[in-house]
């Protein structure tokens, strides 16, 4: 019987995003951290719980958070 777990993946366009912070600091699960000088990265995708919410506080429009098929 398959998973019913989802999945997701957040994607970063770092020609728009500006390193403010936010999505790091809204993310629940710590899914997004900041790298040297505020670059936002997700160095384990599997955390991501697909809540959007960086999706939606991004003032940048740089985050979109997709559900893939496991």
């Amino acid at each position: 019987m398959p998973s019913s777990t989802k999945s997701f993946k957040v994607f970063i366009n770092y020609n728009y995003c500006k390193n403010c912070g936010i999505c790091s600091w809204i993310c629940p699960v710590n899914a997004i951290i900041e790298e040297s000088f505020g670059k936002p990265v997700v160095p384990d995708h599997e955390k991501c719980t697909g809540c959007l919410q960086c999706e939606r506080m991004c003032p940048d429009f740089a985050i979109n958070v997709i559900e893939i098929n496991s």
